[in-house]
């Protein structure tokens, strides 16, 4: 008489093969959070970089001397011409998010360091918008 059912090796193949599947799955999981965090940063930056445009139109500069992201246009909650102001607003991003910030009246920078915690995005008046690795660092343009 034969035996039925499953013998050893063949639960043991069975219990890899779906360990293997899980572990794929899983870390596709992981690279699809982190690029879903990088794309909101950057999609932030964009959008200040066309407020800045307009705070510039509306003030004729972009209001001095600025290091900071809380202050000058970085939180103008309220432009002259009565638009929303150029804000830099960290509680829409990311907990994990640094962001650096610099002006002068002619020149601004804004850079944001991304999920992988090596690199930042960097968006300035020139029109630059770029990933750049390494350490931000201050200044009014993205190097």
């Amino acid at each position: 008489m034969k035996n039925k059912g499953f013998t050893l090796i063949e639960l043991l193949v069975v219990i890899a093969i779906i360990g293997i599947i899980s572990t794929v799955v899983l870390t596709s999981l992981s690279q699809s959070q982190a690029k879903s965090y990088d794309s909101k940063i950057v999609q932030q930056l964009v959008s200040f970089r066309t407020a800045a445009q307009i705070y510039f139109t509306a003030n004729s500069g972009y209001g001095g001397v600025i290091s900071t992201c809380d202050a000058g246009m970085f939180n103008d909650l309220d432009a002259q011409d009565g638009s929303p102001g150029a804000t830099i607003d960290p509680a829409i991003l990311p907990d994990f998010v640094d962001v650096y910030c610099g002006s002068n009246d002619r020149q601004y920078a804004v850079k944001a360091t991304l999920y992988d915690g090596t690199s930042y995005w960097c968006v300035d008046n020139t029109g630059a918008s770029r990933k750049i690795v390494g350490i931000p660092a201050s200044g009014v343009f993205c190097p």
